[in-house]
């Protein structure tokens, strides 16, 4: 083993060694620390912050030895967060090592990143699991107040109209276009965006990229920090069906909800 891998180090905060939820097949999931947004409903906010009680610095050199222990029964290995591409110049290091084992290497992403300063990062990822958050400008209360740190929700906000803020939209466009994308997530929160128009929006992206599972997640509140106050945001099972069938309206046919 290079010396140079026992030198790099990466912010684990837990390590799954098989998930069957963070992409197709059996997958060893990394959880790093760390997260560039601050969402309301974010069911790990202890992963938000770049410290940690719980974070541990293990270098790339230990994760590989953790990887190869579970390689008779994986396909690959998924890095999530927090934010996983905030650490991509270790990860392009992680990622070459861990093809030379035969496995992929995925990467969990909220899409906010510059493509052109990750573009060696994105060469090296098999596939992104690319979570869209919504569209317009209260998405700046939804996912981007980083001073909230206790996640508690408005009564209300402003009305949201089609300014273009904070859109990951444009990223996803890429990565589709590289044959990159291997799901679609959009969490469901009622009162922050338009949710039609936000469905209407990825649908023109992949509805004739069949193999592109678009994920429907009706928001939940376990883990988040202010239940109390996201509560009314919370759609009913009612209204994920009625987006659900106004998406495969859309032409979007490989769709998978999560109605709980």
């Amino acid at each position: 083993m290079s010396k140079n891998l026992s030198e790099i180090f990466l912010p684990v905060h837990r390590i799954i060694p098989f998930s069957n939820v963070e992409g197709i097949g059996n997958r060893t999931s990394i959880f790093l620390q760390g997260c560039n947004i601050n969402c309301l409903y974010c069911h790990n906010p202890e992963m938000i912050d770049f410290s940690n009680d719980d974070t541990h610095n293990v270098s790339i050199e230990k994760l590989l030895d953790k990887i190869k222990e579970n390689t008779p029964f994986i396909r690959g290995i998924t890095v999530s967060g927090g934010e996983a591409t905030l650490h991509s110049d270790k990860l392009v290091t992680l990622f070459d090592e861990v093809h030379k084992m035969g496995l992929t290497c995925y990467i969990d992403t909220n899409g906010y990143f510059d493509i052109k300063e990750k573009s060696l990062m994105i060469e090296k990822t098999d596939k992104f699991l690319f979570d869209v958050k919504g569209y317009g400008p209260s998405l700046k209360y939804l996912c981007f107040d980083r001073k909230n740190k206790s996640g508690t929700a408005k009564q209300s906000y402003d009305i949201i109209d089609d300014e273009k803020t904070y859109d990951n939209l444009e990223n996803l466009q890429y990565l589709l276009k590289l044959d990159k994308i291997e799901e679609v997530r959009l969490v469901y929160v009622k009162g922050f965006y338009d949710e039609y128009m936000v469905v209407d929006k990825i649908a023109d992206l992949i509805k004739d990229k069949k193999d592109v599972l678009f994920k429907l997640i009706r928001v939940h509140l376990k883990g988040a920090r202010d239940v109390k106050s996201l509560a009314p945001y919370m759609p009913n099972k009612n209204d994920v069906q009625k987006l659900e069938k106004y998406a495969k309206g859309k032409g979007i046919d490989n769709i998978f909800t999560i109605n709980i």
